[in-house]
């Protein structure tokens, strides 16, 4: 009998006595450490026939990262040797680093887009084919890309972070305690350096073009993951195309139009599910914007930097607003102001804090209203425009000034996912909920919006406002207006206003006279009054118009519950469940109605749901 024979015996009998089979805390500890694991980044299964093409990066340190990086050159050799050997062999290119600098700069927390444009304004970067800002590490942990890393579409400049994260080692090391410290340690340095690469090339790929995918599966996905490995095949021919135009175009309007026509028909001609919806759209309708030589290439051209001294003042005052004294910071900031009137960070800061001193002031609105006029690309002063008529109660100024701001991220492909939310958010706020869907749908799909989307989905469903326009007669510039009124209505019959509330009901019925709300509205009233029969009548009205009337649903299944057949009942109440989860009292009922026909089995399920839901029991 062999080695290796005897040996497997061994452990079968070991087994067997009971002395080895028992797995040890490490090795369930060994089993989680794998799955918590990075994907290993892709290089290629074919490497590269072509010469290898050099990418000069120049690259900056910031005062943070230095003092948190103690071999920061060190590290940024090692990742552009990394990201180069990830790239080498799928595109034939290697990250050439020209120089390291260290950069007298600090950033605010939290916010990437103010140290981009530092770092424009103080290396163009013109003899170089990419310049990299690395700056402090995030205080708590964040998978969105735009948070961890940052650049603009066909610029030539990235800010990157520090991907280093006490909270993320202290996971690591409190989960996976039977590990032993030196494997705890690899596990989350593998970890770090798979993101550090990944959040590279990332960046690195806005700058040729390469828009966010759908897919969490890859590299392009708005969110960083470990199981991120590579690039879609059309992301990496988008790559190929630009890398061959990148250098003359970004120096060359006439080269710039050839790189933007090709690309252009590049994009014309790939369809793939991951790869089509907005942020694809709103490059494609660019870069024909600057083939036709109607915009520049790059989206975005840094201003004059602020002296030193300036700048420094101006971060205190940035302190300053963060601690809450916002009135010292407003004017601390108006020599800068007076000083600076073509710097578009001083005048969106001056027009902010005026927001947050002397909201109703004409003279607070008047120099937001000029600052948007002067830098006519920008969505952020006539956000601050809308929060000042908000505050008013003027919801239809706000819904303009939206519009507006809208309209200016829509020209600018570069616009970064976290403005489309901030939009979606504003649009809330208006009631305008086709609009919201719609920035929702550009902002991606981190954790902030979901809470939209489901804002959404219950104001459909509690306003009986479908999708389709045709089928309710609302436009998408009336949806605010509609829903308000259809909430007064509602709040005057609570209040047992039935002379206001029917007045209210008679405008919505001249302006909206297909809108199913009408028989939700008017089944709330024969309730109310006690017309049980019309109620009825005109709740299934509304559920004929539109069958996800929660509302409807709800009053139907009361209704049946009361004086109807259970069958009835409980088709309405598993409706109102599904369409509606939070509603509590509709589980109630719902289970009533089950143990009201002994439906055990359904009752079990609709109470482990309902546990699932609400954290507690249903009784």
């Amino acid at each position: 009998m062999g080695l290796a024979a005897r040996v497997a015996l061994l452990a079968v009998w070991g087994c067997v006595l009971g002395v080895s089979c028992v797995k040890r805390p490490v090795d369930y500890a060994r089993e989680q450490a794998r799955t918590l694991a990075p994907a290993k980044l892709e290089s290629s299964s074919q490497p590269s026939t072509g010469p290898v093409r050099k990418i000069r990066v120049r690259v900056y340190a910031d005062s943070d990262y230095r003092e948190q990086v103690v071999r920061w050159r060190s590290s940024v050799v090692s990742q552009l040797q990394r990201a180069s050997a990830v790239m080498q062999g799928q595109l034939g290119v290697v990250f050439e680093l020209e120089s390291t600098r260290e950069w007298a700069h600090r950033g605010v927390e939290g916010e990437l887009e103010g140290s981009l444009t530092a770092l424009e304004q103080t290396d163009p970067g013109e003899d170089v084919d990419l310049v990299v800002g690395f700056v402090s590490a995030l205080k708590l942990f964040s998978s969105a890309q735009h948070e961890l890393g940052m650049a603009r579409l066909f610029g030539r400049h990235c800010v990157l972070r520090e991907m280093g994260n006490p909270e993320e080692v202290r996971a690591i090391m409190e989960a996976l305690i039977h590990l032993p410290q030196d494997e705890r340690q690899t596990l989350y340095q593998e970890r770090k350096m798979h993101k550090e690469t990944s959040i590279f090339l990332h960046e690195w790929a806005h700058t040729l073009g390469a828009f966010h995918v759908r897919s969490s599966h890859w590299m392009m996905f708005p969110s960083y993951a470990p199981n991120q490995a590579a690039f879609t095949s059309q992301t990496l021919a988008l790559l190929k195309t630009s890398l061959r135009h990148a250098s003359a175009g970004r120096r060359d309007d006439a080269a710039a139009r050839v790189w933007a026509s090709e690309l252009g028909a590049l994009l014309a001609s790939t369809s793939s599910p991951d790869w089509e919806g907005p942020e694809k759209e709103a490059v494609v309708e660019w870069l024909a914007k600057v083939r036709e030589g109607k915009a520049p290439l790059v989206v975005h051209q840094p201003q004059a930097p602020l002296p030193l001294e300036d700048r420094r003042r101006f971060d205190e005052i940035l302190a300053l607003e963060k601690a809450g004294r916002v009135e010292v910071a407003a004017q601390q900031l108006e020599p800068l102001a007076r000083r600076y009137p073509g710097d578009f960070l001083v005048q969106r800061l001056a027009c902010y804090l005026d927001t947050r001193v002397a909201p109703k002031l004409p003279a607070t609105r008047e120099k937001c209203e000029a600052v948007a006029g002067k830098f006519p690309s920008e969505p952020a002063p006539l956000f601050l425009l809308a929060t000042l008529a908000l505050q008013q109660g003027q919801h239809l100024e706000a819904q303009g000034q939206l519009v507006r701001a809208r309209q200016r991220m829509e020209t600018n492909p570069g616009t970064p996912p976290e403005v489309w939310g901030d939009l979606a958010a504003f649009f809330k706020e208006t009631s305008s909920v086709t609009w919201a869907e719609q920035a929702i749908q550009k902002a991606g799909n981190d954790s902030r919006t979901e809470p939209l989307r489901t804002w959404a989905r219950q104001a459909r469903r509690w306003k009986a406002l479908p999708v389709d326009v045709s089928m309710s007669g609302v436009a998408a510039e009336r949806e605010g207006e509609f829903i308000r009124a259809a909430k007064e209505v509602e709040d005057s019959l609570d209040k047992g206003q039935a002379t206001k509330a029917q007045a209210r009901l008679t405008w919505l019925r001249r302006e909206f006279p297909r809108a199913a709300v009408l028989h939700v509205l008017d089944c709330e009233g024969h309730l109310r009054a006690g017309r049980t029969g019309p109620a009825k009548a005109a709740c299934r009205q509304a559920v004929a118009a539109h069958e996800e009337a929660v509302q409807a649903h709800f009053i139907l299944g009361w209704l049946a519950c009361t004086s109807g057949p259970r069958e009835e009942a409980r088709t309405h109440l598993e409706r109102v469940v599904a369409l509606e989860p939070l509603h509590k009292q509709a589980w109630q009922l719902l289970a009533e109605q089950y143990r009201a026909v002994g439906m055990a089995e359904a009752l079990k399920t609709l109470q482990g749901r309902y546990r699932e839901q609400f954290a507690q029991e249903l009784r």
